[in-house]
């Protein structure tokens, strides 16, 4: 059975004692370094999640700048075989505009020269006549 005297008294009293001692000593100083600790994981969190919004916003303003570039080599290489056919297409009336006037200078000596032969031929041919009638008849004309 249990008795109610001076050293149940005593017990609580050592009990109270310790657990005061206690929360001093042991308790308070651990849940000062807890709530420090859950401080500095709350910064570390929010400051992780800056850093992961900061790099998404770099993230997505890189390949917005990555296609602006694209589009923009794309245009300029257009641009550029534009001017490279369109330089193809002036050299190419250029070399067919040369060889025209070429073929055309050609023509006209030809026909200069076909003329010249002609002349000479007829002139030729005359005397030659000339001659045949005469070697056929026997006598000068």
């Amino acid at each position: 059975m249990i008795t109610l005297d001076l050293s149940l008294w005593i017990q609580v009293i050592g009990i109270l004692l310790l657990t005061f001692i206690l929360d001093v000593i042991l308790y308070k100083p651990i849940r000062r370094v807890l709530k420090e600790r859950e401080s500095r994981m709350s910064a570390a969190r929010e400051d992780i999640e800056k850093f992961e919004r900061n790099a998404e916003s770099l993230l997505s303003l890189f390949h917005r700048k990555l296609a602006e570039a694209r589009k923009k080599g794309q245009e300029e290489r257009e641009r550029l075989k534009q001017e490279a056919r369109d330089e193809e297409k002036r050299l190419f009336e250029e070399s067919n505009k040369e060889a025209e006037a070429k073929k055309s200078e050609l023509m006209a000596e030809l026909t200069a020269e076909i003329d010249a032969a002609r002349k000479e031929l007829q002139s030729q041919a005359e005397s030659f006549g000339v001659e045949i009638a005469q070697k056929l008849l026997g006598r000068a004309l």
